[in-house]
């Protein structure tokens, strides 16, 4: 109704709560580890054996999080421990469609290929020119990556600015 008349009461806190009630102790804190999440990355930097240890895995893990990307693997990279399973592309791993894929010394194996085969833009950054996975990429950076990836790095940083 157009004439209808509210009354407005005004509570005061203190007179139903006390401010002991508010009054937290933390006890202890568990930060829990961000989840992979491969299969919603834009980019991805994988690497496979012929990035040659868990240190050198540590560049692509740089230049991911420069691109705001994720870090990929093989399953060969996996089985010689360089990174975790999580990061497994391929038949058994996850299938990734990124716009961007940079596959880092990479050979191309078929199982592998299956899982990211379907990438908007691939480069490949393999010592080896006749790499089979060369074939499926869009651009092929002939070089070791412990050379290669570090002037991405500075170029990004420098241009991106």
């Amino acid at each position: 109704k157009a004439d209808h008349k509210g009354e407005v009461i005004n509570h005061s806190v203190a007179d139903f709560v006390r401010d002991e009630d508010f009054v937290i102790e933390i006890i202890d804190r568990h930060v829990a580890k961000s989840k992979i999440n491969l299969g919603g990355a834009p980019i991805i930097v994988s690497g496979g054996y012929g990035v040659g240890s868990a240190e050198s895995f540590e560049l692509l893990h740089e230049l991911a999080d420069l691109l705001g990307g994720e870090v990929g693997a093989t399953r060969a990279a996996v089985d010689a421990g360089f990174t975790e399973h999580e990061r497994q592309i391929g038949q058994t791993g996850v299938t990734v469609r990124p716009k961007l894929y940079i596959a880092c010394g990479i050979s191309g194996q078929i199982q592998h290929v299956a899982g990211m085969q379907e990438s908007s833009m691939i480069i490949s950054i393999n010592t080896d020119p006749d790499a089979p996975i060369n074939t499926i990429a869009d651009y092929v950076i002939t070089g070791r990556i412990e050379e290669v990836i570090p002037k991405l790095i500075k170029y990004y940083k420098q241009n991106s600015k």
